[in-house]
C-alpha cells in the first residue's frame, strides 16, 4: 500500500492467505511497527465489494461479527439471516464473548438491541440463544422422552407450545438432538422439519429450520448459505462476504467446500468464479482455496 497505487496482487496473498488467529497477529504487529491501523490504510487503499472484503479481513474475527450483528439491528428492518448465522451453532463461551465484545464497542447489550429489533417467539429465540446455556456436557438424556415432548408439544396436540420447541432445539446438545431428530422420523412417519412447516409460519418457521440444520449438518447448512449468497439475479455479496470472512481457516471451511460439491455437483470456487470477477473473485478465492489456487 505504500506510495502511489496499491499492488492489489500482493494486498491479496497476504489477507487471504491467513486465517483468522494469524490475522489478529498480523494486524496488532502492523500496529506497532506503524502506529496505525491496518484497517484504516486498507479502506483508504480499496472501494467496492473487494475493499469491502479487504476491510472485513482486516479486522479481528470478534470485531467482524458484533460489527455485523449491530448492522443487522440497526438498518431498516432485522437482517435476520446474519443473526442466525451468526449466533446458531456457537459454543456457550463464543455467545459470552460475543455479548461481551458488543457491550464494549457500542456500550448497549447485544440482547437488548435484538429484543428491540424483533418482535414474538422469533425473539424469544434470540434471547434463548443469547443465554449461552445448551448443554455442552455428554450426559445421557432420555432420547425417547424428548422425542415425545416435541410431539405433544406440535402435532399431538391442539395449537402449538412454541417455548417447548424453542427451549430444546436452543438448549439441548446437538449430538442428542440428532437422536432425537431419528426417533421422531420412527415415530411418525415424518421428519422434524415437516412438523415444524406445519406448525409454525413466517420468521420463527425458517429460524427454526436454520436452527435443525445447523444441529443435524453444520457444514452443509453453512454449504447451503453460500448457495443461496448467489442463487438467482445477482449475488448477496454482504452474504457472501460475510460467509467467506467467517468460516475461512482451513479446518472450518474444508468441510464446507465438501458438503458443497456433494449437494451441488460443483465447486465451490467454481461457483464463486462463476458468479463474481477481478480482484473480489481472487481474494474470494485465495480466502476459501489458500493463495495457491489465485
Amino acid at each position: 500500500m505504500k506510495g502511489i497505487g496499491t499492488n492489489e496482487k500482493k494486498l491479496i496473498k497476504i489477507i487471504g492467505k491467513f486465517p483468522p488467529l494469524q490475522m489478529n497477529q498480523i494486524i496488532k504487529g502492523y500496529k506497532s511497527n506503524y502506529g496505525k491501523e491496518l484497517l484504516d490504510d486498507v479502506k483508504n487503499e480499496t472501494s467496492g465489494d473487494f475493499g469491502k472484503l479487504c476491510c472485513a479481513l482486516s479486522m479481528p474475527i470478534i470485531d467482524y461479527d458484533v460489527k455485523c450483528l449491530h448492522e443487522a439491528v440497526d438498518r431498516c428492518g432485522t437482517d435476520d439471516d446474519c443473526l442466525m448465522e451468526i449466533l446458531v451453532g456457537r459454543t456457550n463461551n463464543d455467545i459470552k464473548a460475543l455479548c461481551s465484545h458488543y457491550k464494549a464497542q457500542y456500550c448497549n447489550s447485544l440482547e437488548d438491541d435484538i429484543k428491540g429489533d424483533t418482535s414474538g417467539y422469533v425473539r424469544r429465540l434470540y434471547t434463548v440463544l443469547l443465554q449461552g446455556n445448551r448443554d455442552e456436557t455428554n450426559n445421557a438424556r432420555d432420547v425417547n422422552a424428548d422425542a415425545e415432548e416435541l410431539y405433544r408439544a406440535g402435532e399431538g396436540r391442539m395449537g402449538t407450545d412454541e417455548m417447548a420447541f424453542i427451549s430444546m432445539l436452543c438448549n439441548r446438545p446437538d449430538s442428542h438432538l440428532r437422536q432425537v431428530f431419528d426417533v421422531y422420523q420412527q415415530k411418525h412417519g415424518h421428519t422434524i422439519e415437516k412438523a415444524i412447516k406445519k406448525e409454525f409460519s413466517g420468521n420463527i418457521e425458517n429460524a427454526l429450520l436454520n436452527l435443525v440444520a445447523s444441529i443435524r449438518n453444520k457444514a452443509e447448512y453453512i454449504a447451503t448459505l453460500f448457495e443461496k449468497s448467489m442463487k438467482g439475479l445477482g449475488t448477496d455479496d454482504e452474504k457472501l462476504i460475510r460467509l467467506t470472512v467467517r468460516h475461512r481457516a482451513p479446518y472450518v471451511i474444508e468441510p464446507i467446500k465438501q458438503a458443497y460439491k456433494t449437494k451441488y455437483g460443483k465447486t465451490l470456487a467454481k461457483r464463486i468464479k462463476g458468479d463474481t470477477s477481478g480482484d473480489y473473485r481472487k481474494l474470494l478465492i485465495a480466502c476459501i482455496n489458500g493463495e495457491n489456487d489465485l
